[in-house]
């Protein structure tokens, strides 16, 4: 422990002596108010820096509001990024004005059920205030692989409470939320055993239901203001429940500087955070808690040309955890973008490193039925390096090509285990997923290309390939080598708009561990069906404040497992009403 703040003190007098100054970064998030778009869909390129490869396939309506609102609580580097494809002339919304927020009721198979209220004052010289209410549940069943027809009821509900405050040359923000997402352990990957609900080898029937909160305040300079500093840093806390009795709390501080030096852009991110999660197993093997403090100081010097951009620096990260041993990282942190014709080609490329904070809450929110319970390691991304290309064919047409290759220790997976059943000579599967660990070399091809014609139509196509080697693991369990989607939004006559979502994984398969007892008698991998999910939608407006909308999800009653044993709802009506006020 000693060792880690003799490092830290070190670094800070290296930074402090290189910057005369306070350096930091200007912050572009604020409160905005825009008009709802053509459809709810979210084009989701990963940039050259993204880390994390699971593909997301939702298994419920997300309905987002008309209106956004953030707060950003991370560093955000300047300069040019390896960002989503962003084409001149793409219209973010209709051209009216929906006044103060909406009312949007609906309902549908499955017994749907949505609600979602959104408020947002208009902007004052001073102050800004909006809030933002969600229910969403069904309670209908599902026909698992084997067979078996189950209930799998859903519950999500959201709250939050957001403003700013105008005090001149600053602007101090405060963001309040507060999510609940409920369900049951319904999955299977065969046909259900006799008697499952006396099985104690899994959590068959289970109820699940994760709570979070966080709050977050804080202070910026006005983008108004002229100025060579620009800063952004605030406090947060923060929770997270689950019903299985696990608990997470956070706190923690975070500042980005940037300092403009006419020759170069000093900048600077610091920030420090604490997470205390009981309940879960420790190293020892023991139920317990675990409490860690990180600490990210990441000092870089960017430079700008006529038509490029370098960005130089290093990352240094420090943890203590009582549970395992404390350990510092310094990891490089490059970014290098030209651009060879203007509006045309951009190249871009990345070298750095990373220390994955694997909480709890994080895993929770990935897999829904991770054992609440595993032993959570960090990863530890010795070296991520990555590049492309991204540019416009025409004021129409955009692209986006990348690659990434990365070296990770203690990259997770998610197994299952299955028990023999000697009087039957059936095997028992767990219903929960074990969070195994390995070192991993990954390689990730990536590639967008959007269409985007002024208001009335909108194509956005997406993919990954993925390649992965791994030390241990034969394969990468429940991991795909590729994904794709594709999103089409389209005005079919003035008032009335639709979209067409496609979303395809590949193939997977599942690390099943057979055992006995306590005892391991050898593995048996599950082959997972490719996820195709085709959505389909589309809003009419009857006046100015009333709007009706209706979707088809899993347009073709696929029974898609993101998760082995976890099938998704089938084909799914949804209809209902927007008032705007």
């Amino acid at each position: 422990m000693k060792q880690i703040y003799q490092s830290l003190i070190v670094l800070i007098l290296t930074t402090l002596s290189t910057f005369s100054v306070a350096i930091a970064q200007k912050d572009s998030t604020k409160l905005n108010q825009s008009v709802e778009v053509m459809k709810a869909y979210h084009p989701s390129i990963n940039n050259a820096h993204k880390v994390n490869l699971l593909p997301v396939v939702s298994d419920t309506t997300v309905f987002s509001p008309e209106f956004s609102y953030a707060i950003d609580s991370q560093p955000i580097h300047s300069g040019f990024l390896a960002s989503s494809i962003k084409p001149e002339g793409i219209k973010q919304g209709l051209d009216k004005d929906l006044g103060l927020g909406y009312l949007k009721i609906g309902a549908g198979t499955s017994a749907t059920v949505l609600g979602e209220f959104f408020l947002n004052l208009p902007e004052s010289k001073s102050t800004t205030f909006g809030m933002h209410l969600r229910h969403y549940s069904s309670n209908g069943t599902i026909k698992l692989k084997g067979g078996d027809v189950v209930s799998a009821p859903l519950d999500q509900d959201n709250a939050a409470i957001f403003g700013s405050v105008n005090l001149g040359s600053t602007i101090l923000s405060t963001d309040l939320s507060y999510d609940r997402d409920a369900r049951n352990y319904y999955g299977y990957p065969i046909s259900l055993p006799a008697k499952v609900d006396s099985l104690t080898s899994h959590r068959y029937g289970m109820k699940q239901a994760y709570e979070k909160g966080d709050f977050k305040i804080g202070l910026r300079s006005s983008e108004s203001i002229d100025g060579n500093l620009m800063f952004n840093g605030g406090v947060h806390l923060g929770f997270f429940n689950s019903k299985t009795g696990q608990k997470e709390s956070s706190s923690g501080a975070f500042g980005n500087f940037d300092y403009n030096f006419s020759q170069f852009h000093g900048i600077l991110d610091i920030s420090y955070d604490h997470y205390a999660t009981d309940s879960i197993t420790l190293s020892s093997g023991l139920l317990g808690t675990k409490n860690n403090d990180w600490i990210r100081i990441s000092p870089s010097i960017r430079l700008d040309g006529d038509n490029w951009s370098l960005r130089g620096g290093v990352c240094f990260i420090t943890l203590s955890d009582k549970d395992t041993e404390s350990t510092s990282k310094l990891y490089p942190d490059f970014e290098f973008n030209i651009k060879p014709v203007e509006g045309i080609l951009t190249l871009y490329a990345g070298f750095k490193g990373d220390l994955k904070n694997n909480k709890f809450s994080t895993i929770a929110n990935e897999n829904y039925w991770a054992d609440p319970r595993h032993t959570i390691r960090n990863t530890d991304y010795n070296y991520i390096v990555s590049g492309g290309l991204k540019g416009k064919i025409s004021n129409e047409i955009s692209y986006n090509l990348g690659v990434k290759y990365s070296q990770a220790k203690d990259l997770y997976f998610y197994t299952q285990n299955s028990f023999s059943d000697l009087s039957n000579e059936t095997s028992v599967y767990d219903n929960q997923f074990d969070v195994v660990y390995d070192n991993a070399k990954i390689t990730d091809f990536s590639g967008e290309f959007s269409y985007i014609s002024g208001k009335d139509l909108s194509v956005i196509i997406s993919g990954h390939y993925y390649n992965y080697k791994l030390e241990k693991l034969p394969f990468a369990s429940q991991r795909p080598n590729f994904d794709l989607s594709a999103s089409t939004g389209l005005r079919i006559i003035d008032k009335l708009t639709g979209f067409v979502d496609l979303e395809i994984v590949g193939a997977r398969q599942s690390k099943v561990d057979l055992k006995m007892l306590d005892s391991s008698i050898g593995q048996s991998p599950i082959q997972i069906d490719p996820i195709i999910r085709l959505n389909m939608g589309a809003n009419y407006e009857l006046t100015r404040t009333v709007k009706i909308f209706g979707r088809v999800e899993n347009l073709l009653n696929k029974p898609n497992e993101q998760w082995l044993g976890y099938v998704s709802q089938g084909l799914r009506l949804i209809a209902g009403v927007t008032f705007s006020f």
